[in-house]
């Protein structure tokens, strides 16, 4: 029984892609250079029970560079804001399938759904509209302040923004 239990899927612990999808143009620099006035941040529907504004305080406050970056603060750009530079992009719980750069382009291409216990997460790094990095991701989080969701989002960044491009 504990088998099955661990097995299907319920636990609240973060599972993201097992590789982060990077552009033979990724450099750390790049963050760097993103992160001199704040990460430019975009975050793509609303899926938790809380007010918008209360929704990108707490995402924004919550999110941080991984160790081997600059620390940043990262800082609320609109969906619909001009796709010129680098900015950090956010999609919670989309309806389908999402390609490479796709959320690096317009965003009203992109469907998202409503919440459900299962919050799914898309983040790219992008430049203009050109995608440096990619990762999904999901986690069974209840709401807004659930640790869970901290730790996808923590995972994510870590994994967006290596220190080195693999590739």
């Amino acid at each position: 029984v504990l088998l099955l239990a661990a097995c299907s899927g319920t636990s609240s612990t973060p599972v993201t892609d097992p590789f982060t999808t990077l552009s033979s143009a990724y450099a750390p620099a790049s963050v760097w250079y993103a992160s001199r006035r704040g990460i430019r941040t975009v975050l793509h529907v609303h899926p938790f029970s809380s007010t918008r504004a209360k929704f990108e305080q707490a995402i924004l406050s919550g999110l941080r560079l991984p160790a081997w970056h600059q620390k940043a603060e990262f800082i609320s750009y609109p969906v619909d804001g001009k796709r010129r530079g680098h900015r950090l992009v956010l999609v919670f719980n989309p309806t389908g399938r999402i390609s490479h750069g796709d959320a690096c382009d317009d965003l009203s291409e992109i469907g998202v759904g409503a919440a459900d216990s299962m919050t799914r997460l898309h983040v790219a790094f992008c430049t203009s509209e050109r995608s440096l990095s990619e990762i999904s991701g999901r986690v069974f989080a209840s709401d807004l302040d659930d640790p869970a969701l901290t730790k996808l989002l923590a995972q994510a960044i870590d994994q967006l923004l290596p220190p080195s491009n693999f590739e």
